[in-house]
């Protein structure tokens, strides 16, 4: 599967419960003030996907107090249900929320690839969207590469969205 959305794109409009019990929407979510949200897989999954999704977590919890300085929200979004991702946010002392699509609808309507194990099914691989304050997707990391996710996401937003958009991107 490949995403559904690019560079240029709204953030499509779908409702998620959060780790702190409410029901976001994405798209007002982002809003109040601009965002990276991270899809990944890690309170359920096991081998590689699991370790490509603790490397994930472990660069946002390290890049979160500079990522809060530059103004920019930290969500991240897995297919686990919320008792599943509140233990793992308390276990991890995540400094962010995280947000249940254990119904894939956010994953279905972004494209995200999963990966089915029985009956679990999870991101097959980090992916990274980088989100202005209206809406609109800046930056697409697919995959995620930890070492840099906070970094881009810091540039993707300082920079004037490019009027030309192609496929999922970095920006120069």
């Amino acid at each position: 599967m490949s995403l559904k959305v690019d560079v240029g794109d709204a953030l499509p409009s779908v409702g998620l419960r959060a780790t702190d019990g409410y029901l976001l929407n994405l798209r007002s979510f982002v809003t109040k003030q601009p965002a990276v949200l991270v899809l990944f897989a890690a309170p359920t999954a096991t081998g590689a996907a699991k370790r490509r999704g603790l490397k994930t977590v472990e660069a946002m919890v390290a890049g979160h107090e500079r990522l809060r300085e530059a103004g920019i929200a930290t969500a991240g979004i897995t297919t686990d249900s919320e008792r599943q991702q509140a233990d793992f946010a308390a276990k991890h002392e995540l400094p962010f929320l995280l947000l249940c699509d254990e119904r894939l609808s956010a994953v279905s309507l972004l494209g995200v690839e999963t990966a089915a194990a029985g009956e679990n099914v999870n991101v097959a691989r980090p992916v990274a969207l980088v989100v202005d304050t209206d809406g609109f997707l800046r930056l697409i990391l697919d995959p995620v590469e930890p070492d840099a996710l906070v970094d881009l996401t810091i540039r993707a937003l300082s920079e004037p969205l490019p009027a030309v958009t192609g496929g999922a991107s970095t920006p120069g």
